[in-house]
């Protein structure tokens, strides 16, 4: 990765929790601790806290996070399913590596699926959906945009851009693609980080986020199928774009 990434990329393992992070509940079950470490790993892996390669120690994220390790261990093996983390057997586990063409593989797969559950959100989606879609939209644009390094921040941001992307797809009746669909975007989400903390993104990204997503919501509302997936793979590559120049 290029020189922006390293000096955004500020975490490390042995480093301590950061202000504001979520702390384990004090009384949980095994499967609920595991399912907070599996929380704030992932909160922490998309935000780019970890390099890509670095190494994953439980025992230190044991100290980071004030999490057992048997659900840090647990944690990492959803990771792993995931696609977020690689499983090295005896090696350990590392962060999944990140480049240009698995990005531009990433952005293929998502334009393909979501342009098929999009259509058919369009002809089964109802007026609850649609006002869902609409209430999305609000929290999206009223959700400011993080500084680069404020992490909680762009968690919500996060949060708000994906609820927008799934109530438009909420409508779709495959299950299973909406699944895959939801893979995708997290790490589509790894990657446009790295747009949301490039000082030479902000400008441009804070206009683009309203006039793109009113667009596509007009288009979707409007039940205009084939410019609504028109404009759907062109807010896809878009970011794509952008993103893809940050590793020269």
């Amino acid at each position: 990765m290029g020189k922006r990434w390293e000096v955004n990329n500020v975490g490390h393992p042995g480093q301590t929790a950061q202000r504001g992070r979520p702390q384990a509940p004090a009384d949980t079950g095994k499967a609920t601790l595991a399912e907070h470490a599996y929380e704030i790993l992932q909160n922490d892996l998309l935000a780019g806290q970890f390099r890509p390669g670095e190494k994953l120690r439980p025992q230190a994220l044991q100290d980071r996070y004030g999490v057992g390790i048997s659900p840090i261990r647990e944690a990492l093996m959803l990771l792993s399913c995931d696609g977020l983390v690689a499983n090295e057997g005896q090696r350990g586990f590392r962060v999944a590596e990140m480049s240009r063409d698995d990005l531009l593989d990433i952005v293929d797969t998502r334009k393909k699926i979501e342009t098929e559950l999009l259509a058919d959100a369009i002809k089964h989606g109802d007026e609850d959906w649609g006002a869902e879609i609409s209430a999305a939209f609000y929290k999206l644009v009223h959700t400011p945009l993080p500084a680069p390094d404020d992490i909680e921040a762009g968690h919500r941001w996060e949060l708000a851009h994906r609820r927008f992307h799934f109530a438009l797809l909420a409508a779709a009746r495959s299950n299973w693609l909406r699944r895959i669909d939801e893979q995708l975007v997290r790490h589509s989400e790894r990657y446009r980080r790295i747009r949301i903390v490039d000082p030479q993104s902000q400008a441009a990204l804070a206009r683009d986020i309203v006039i793109e997503h009113q667009d596509l919501m007009d288009a979707v509302l409007k039940r205009e199928t084939e410019r609504a997936c028109e404009l759907l793979r062109a807010h896809i590559d878009e970011t794509a774009q952008i993103v893809s120049k940050l590793f020269d």
